[in-house]
């Protein structure tokens, strides 16, 4: 063998000698033996790799992810991936074996593959852009031709067919570098060889100790007279009372992941089955094209860019074409499918989801598909078709995950259908709960009964579901966020918003940040934050406000009762080890274990003789003897047992001032805590009537403020809320009593005139468009070029406004701008830093911030301080420039070389295909800091996604706890700045402004 490799190798070389006087190469030009040898490193090298990296990848994303039973499933999970971080680092390294495939082997047959591999990585991480580039780039170069035959009379040749596609690249070659490839390829070959047979002798020695250990196991039995079941039999438990005819098991058909990573899987290239139509083709001794797979693929990149239209076509041109194969048109059905979803058409994506699940090859995608066609039912309101649904994901026969909660479903389905009871439903789930085999999933059960209870109409009985539902040792996060999800909405509509607010509260900190429910709980949450906060303060309050008001030694009472209270619950019992185990584990390490206390006899004889010397004695710590009246160890006269004794509890002076901190006792206390609390109950009722237009919640806040403390200083203006209030729900005469009260306690008031004078609210409005209007008109000046005009007209609004008047940022900008234009850049930048200094988080001290920086300056001085040149240290915007990035390192001792060597291994973690270089400079006084520089990063926005990764991921980039350091992101132009400064202090403030 190694001679005939030889003799090949000494012939291609030679053929490559001869032919290198040529520059470039055709397809064409290629010897059968050139064509073997690209075709064979291509396939058995670089793409081979770079599929089993994928599939590794995907098989992690499958292993992680947890589907959510309770909402609908997504059809394929490793598209929908939150953070693509955990996977870039195997993608790239992928893309980077088929891009060396396509450089070296660019006329292999495996070319058009390889780049399908990039665009299917691409557009799992998420690089949706890159992904429709590729995959277009691949169908319009890899698009075959027909085959035509040439003319034997024409040419004397015999009948060839062409090539299955033709590719317009021109490849220089470089016959030594080439040389120099193949030997390399061949080392490599071999190597995978070794490898490889040492992994085959490894797992049959496996095999053999496995079979021989079987074999010596029914040794063993056969003479106990006990007969084991075939190593090959396989327990059923998946048989379903009540679907007798179902189908048999293929046991042929593979059981297929959960997570559809089976849609990857390409034809065999050793077989492509026949075409609806026409043969195909056979590709039994041929290399398949990837072009059909590609334009898949491209159908659903189009449809995760919301490009409906172009993968529509792509997709009907695909099942209408009679030549497509038969694995692309069963994924093409579960591709339109999942267009329609994105769409939000559900109707029209259950037909070809059911038809995708007839095709489907695996049992557990064939479920899936089932499964979300039956959600997919529930949503449109038609049980029995759900039922149906549900029926056939069990009889798919998936995981028992998915089983479960298809007959979760169906439980909950009869009910809803008409045809069972909620009794029933309950029933059902709760034989279900008792099953051992459903112990894994019994949060997930008593979910399903609280949906049954809920439904029906028993709030109660729901809610303790729930709280069953979370209390379970199986719940986990996603069940635990729906659990806290259904509790806080149970609670809003009860109108318990406290409670509401703390089960939001709560949801947040267990739901995952890409939930899409997300954002709503969280506003639902914020408008409650209000509510909370006065209800909590206003019950604090009462409750100190109650005890400042006891006589002195009931309060003092009170705190001792409290201080006791709070010491016996800091008291934990100590529990005796349990003789009857229940855990095997634990009662190995009782009979294992050498230590005396684990020894039954060893405690008797202690036992025994602690009696015989001290008597009975009760257990009781005796280690604070100075709170104990007597020694429980003390004779009775007999040299038996003593009567124990009763232990003193003292609560020192300053023990009860301690706990009397904080209570109103003085009346100058209890009055300041009064007004805070009519304060608490007037933003009460403003928050219900302006957050969530609760007017019942609303009036009766107002209604307790107004009768507890009458002449609050929100008095007047509760009235006027009530007096809207009212007058909106059409009660004329109660809005007539609250404006009568207006006048007759706050005439002239503004709340009186805005009850009582209905031309008033039309004069404030008719005012304040007035200002508008003036401001429009010294703007419109502006635009014009008329910037004296404008100044003058600004300078004039600016005086009428009073107070913290809204327009008064907004005519800031505007003489900052026309002072610009009239006195010069300097005046500019003055007027333009006071924008910045006066009005904080407004969007006009945003816009002046922007203009300062285009300008080329930073910061937010006062007039008066340093020059902008001193400030910004010659610093420039410039985000679009060439990035470096600064690791500067606060101990002078820093071992470089070890943090060098922890950036290196996060740059080739993270950023593998961006080759940074790594240096380190010495800066500072003395040249004593040392800095550690990252080249090159195309642009600002990437040098920032760099740094906030780095932050994010700490520990693997630089561990704060070994590493003091500080990281920037700086231009090239900036650098040198640095650089000429010898220290990067100016630079600091400048990047926190700029970045």
């Amino acid at each position: 063998m190694n001679k005939l490799y030889r003799f090949l190798f000494i012939l291609l070389a030679f053929q490559i000698a001869v032919s290198s006087c040529a520059s470039t190469k055709k397809r064409d030009d290629q010897s059968a033996l050139g064509k073997l040898w690209h075709n064979m490193n291509s396939h058995y090298n670089g793409y081979f790799n770079a599929k089993e990296i994928m599939t590794e990848t995907l098989l992690s994303i499958d292993e992680q992810h947890v589907d959510n039973y309770t909402q609908r499933l997504d059809m394929f999970p490793f598209l929908e991936l939150d953070n693509t971080s955990s996977v870039t680092e195997q993608l790239d390294i992928a893309i980077e074996k088929v891009a060396i495939v396509v450089k070296k082997h660019p006329y292999s047959n495996w070319v058009d593959d390889s780049y399908l591999l990039i665009g299917q990585a691409q557009l799992i991480k998420q690089d949706y852009e890159s992904a429709e580039k590729t995959l277009r780039f691949m169908v319009t170069e890899f698009r075959p031709r027909p085959t035509r035959k040439k003319s034997k009379k024409a040419s004397g040749e015999s009948d060839e067919p062409e090539e299955e596609f033709v590719s317009r690249r021109n490849v220089e070659s470089n016959p030594a570098q080439d040389i120099k490839d193949r030997l390399r390829a061949r080392k490599d070959a071999q190597k995978e060889r070794k490898k490889l047979s040492k992994e085959r002798q490894k797992a049959a020695k496996e095999r053999k100790k496995q079979r021989e250990k079987e074999r010596k196991a029914r040794i063993r039995a056969r003479k106990k007279g006990i007969k084991l079941a075939p190593v090959s039999s396989k327990t059923d438990t998946s048989a379903v009372t009540g679907l007798e005819n179902e189908p048999e098991e293929d046991p042929e058909e593979e059981l297929g992941p959960i997570g559809m990573i089976s849609i990857f899987n390409q034809a065999s290239n050793l077989g492509g089955g026949e075409a609806y139509g026409k043969k195909s083709g056979s590709y039994m001794l041929k290399h398949r094209p990837a072009f059909q797979e590609g334009r898949l693929w491209l159908a659903w990149t189009l449809v995760k860019r919301d490009n409906f239209d172009q993968a529509q076509i792509i997709l009907e041109d695909m099942r209408a074409n009679r030549g497509t194969f038969p694995d692309i048109r069963r994924k093409a059905m579960a591709v339109q499918a999942f267009l329609y979803l994105e769409q939000g058409k559900f109707e029209e994506a259950i037909p070809y989801l059911e038809e995708a699940a007839e095709v489907a090859e695996s049992r557990n995608e064939r479920a899936r598909y089932y499964y979300i066609a039956g959600q997919l039912y529930q949503e449109l309101g038609q049980p029995s078709g759900a039922a149906g649904a549900f029926e056939k994901t069990i009889a798919a026969r998936p995981d028992y995950e998915l089983e479960l909660g298809a007959r979760l479903n169906l439980a909950q389905n009869s009910f809803l259908s008409g045809t069972g009871s909620a009794a029933d439903a309950l029933k059902k789930l709760e034989r279900m709960a008792k099953e051992d085999k459903n112990i894994p999933y019994e949060s997930q059960i008593y979910f399903s009964m609280a949906a049954v209870a809920l439904k029906s109409g028993d709030q109660e009985a729901g809610a303790q579901y729930l709280q069953m539902s979370l209390s379970s040792p199986s719940a986990g996060s996603v069940q635990r966020t729906e659990a806290y999800s259904l509790l806080g909405d149970l609670a809003y509509n009860e109108d318990d918003f406290l409670s509401a607010k703390l089960y939001y509260d709560t949801t947040l900190t267990v739901m995952d940040k890409g939930d899409f429910r997300y954002d709503a709980i969280e506003g639902r949450r914020d408008q409650l934050t209000g509510i909370a906060d006065a209800l909590t303060d206003i019950e604090v309050k009462d409750s100190l406000l109650r005890i400042g008001m006891l006589p002195e030694p009931e309060r003092e009472k009170w705190a001792a009762n409290l201080f006791e209270q709070r010491r016996q619950a800091s008291i934990r019992p100590t529990t005796p080890i349990a003789s009857n185990s229940r855990g095997s584990a634990g009662g190995s390490a009782l009979s294992t274990s050498s230590f005396w206390a684990y020894s039954s006899q060893a405690i008797k004889r202690g036992k025994r003789d602690f009696e015989r010397t001290w008597g009975e004695r009760p257990l009781t710590d005796n280690w604070r003897r100075s709170r104990r009246t007597g020694d429980i160890f003390e004779d009775d006269g007999d040299g038996g047992s003593s009567s124990p004794t009763e232990e003193v509890t003292i609560v020192t002076e300053d023990e009860i001032t301690k706990l009397l901190e904080g209570i109103p006792t003085t009346e100058a206390e209890q009055n300041t805590m009064t007004i805070q609390q009519a304060t608490n109950w007037f933003n009460l009722g403003r928050e219900y009537r302006d957050q969530l237009d609760n007017s019942p919640k609303a009036l009766s806040a107002f209604e307790t403020l107004n009768n507890r403390y009458p002449n609050a200083n929100g008095e007047a203006e509760s009235w006027y809320y009530q007096y809207l209030i009212h007058k909106e729900n059409g009660n004329t005469a109660k809005a007539q009593e609250f404006a009568t009260k207006l006048k007759s306690r706050y005439n002239g008031s503004k709340y009186e005139k805005l009850s009582n004078d209905p031309s008033y609210a039309a004069t404030l409005m008719a005012d304040e468009n007035k200002l508008v209007r003036e401001y429009e008109t010294a703007y419109r000046a502006f635009e014009q070029g008329d910037y004296n005009t404008a100044h003058e007209m600004a300078v004039k609004g600016r005086a009428t406004l009073l107070g913290k008047h809204p327009l008064k940022a907004r005519y800031a900008l505007l003489l900052a701008m026309t002072t610009g234009n009239t006195q010069g850049r300097q005046a500019y930048i003055n007027a333009l830093r006071q924008v910045v200094s006066q009005f904080d988080n407004t969007p006009e001290q945003t816009r002046a911030k922007e203009i300062l920086r285009l300008l080329g300056e930073s910061g937010a001085r006062l007039p008066g301080q340093t020059s902008a040149s001193a400030a910004s240290g010659g610093f420039k915007e410039s985000m679009d420039e060439l990035h470096y990035l600064l690791i500067v390192f606060n101990d002078e001792d820093t071992d470089l070389n070890a943090a060098k060597i922890k950036v290196a291994e996060f740059n080739n973690k993270y950023n593998k295909m961006d080759r940074l270089r790594v240096t380190n400079v010495y800066l500072g006084t003395g040249n004593k800091t040392p800095v550690l520089v990252i080249r090159r990063i195309k642009s600002g926005e990437l040098a920032m996604k760099y740094v906030n990764n780095a932050i994010e991921r700490e520990k693997e980039f630089l561990n704060a706890g070994v590493f003091d350091y500080d990281v920037y992101a700086v231009s090239q132009s900036n650098y040198r700045e640095v650089l000429k400064a010898r220290s990067v202090e100016s630079y600091r403030e400048w990047f926190k402004e700029n970045y």
